[in-house]
């Protein structure tokens, strides 16, 4: 855990500055650019849980700065070769396959979706890429990773109104705790999670499947995508097992070797429709049964593949 009591400390300079309009000389995090943005943005860190406050991926300011927001898409994507959109993408076939499924029963500006710990926005993008009309919100717990998930929204919409001429519905964001959502139960037809699991603590895991149950409509889905585990391909386990070490991932071997993802969300009322590996991530998707609606045939078509 090292690096949780250093952002601590850097983080409760902030609150001084912020609070008290004190200029720190040797503030550690002196940022001319970024200061003032982080000071307004970090507000009470009584909001942030402990297992949040310290280092990630070996950026000295975790989630929590102006300047790992800019570049974590970058650091990401050099990490995985280029292949991390391709592995996000992944869950669209779920989404996808949702809509088609309802259609003459809702129309896509009918549908609500919900991202989860959107990060930077991409995934969202792709998203509304596909689904421009369709009525999403996307939550993160990250202030600063949320403004840029915004402004990359902002400037997706205006590029593809520019060449294209579609408008996109707008995104809601909220900042919000995956383990304590504030929305209604039964809100959206579609909970979309990427790449967050493996980032908890297994007390916290079991948390947000338990949240993620509660805001999906009867007869909605949940589309988790993260990485692969031990076991979904025997031949990459060496790979997983140097990754916390080499790019500091203080939760990853629970998720890995420990977790049953499958057994957190059925045991909370969701019945599974599809386990798909894609290069080093894996996509489950999960369906809310509705009593009150007959099944769909087509729902044959989910599988395990």
């Amino acid at each position: 855990r090292r690096g949780s009591t250093e952002i601590v400390r850097d983080l409760k300079l902030r609150q001084v500055q912020a609070l008290g309009d004190v200029v720190l000389v040797n503030d550690p995090l002196k940022e001319s650019e970024d200061l003032l943005n982080d000071r307004l943005l970090i507000s009470d860190l009584d909001k942030f849980p402990e297992y949040y406050l310290q280092n990630f991926h070996w950026q000295t300011d975790g989630w929590l700065s102006s300047k790992s927001a800019r570049s974590y898409e970058y650091t990401t994507e050099a990490l995985f070769s280029g292949s991390q959109d391709a592995m996000q993408r992944q869950g669209l076939v779920s989404i996808s396959e949702f809509v088609a499924l309802n259609k003459g029963i809702k129309d896509e500006e009918e549908l609500s979706l919900l991202e989860v710990a959107c990060g930077t926005g991409r995934q969202h993008t792709f998203i509304k890429d596909n689904w421009p009309k369709m009525r999403t919100t996307a939550s993160d717990l990250s202030p600063f990773y949320l403004q840029v998930a915004e402004d990359n929204m902002n400037y997706f919409a205006d590029f593809t109104r520019s060449v294209t001429g579609r408008e996109v519905a707008p995104t809601q964001f909220v900042q919000a705790k995956a383990e304590e959502l504030p929305f209604d139960d039964e809100t959206f037809d579609i909970v979309v999670c990427t790449y967050l699991f493996h980032e908890l603590p297994f007390p916290v895991r079991k948390q947000v499947a338990a949240e993620l149950y509660r805001v999906v409509a009867p007869g909605g889905i949940a589309i988790i995508t993260d990485s692969f585990q031990k076991g979904d391909i025997p031949d990459r386990n060496h790979i997983a097992k140097r990754f916390p070490a080499n790019y500091h991932e203080p939760y990853y071997m629970s998720y890995f070797e420990n977790t049953d993802l499958v057994k957190i969300f059925q045991e909370e009322g969701f019945k599974m429709r599809r386990h798909q590996c894609a290069h080093l991530s894996k996509v489950l998707t999960f369906e809310k049964l509705d009593p009150s609606m007959p099944r769909i045939e087509p729902y044959k078509m989910w599988a395990i593949v």
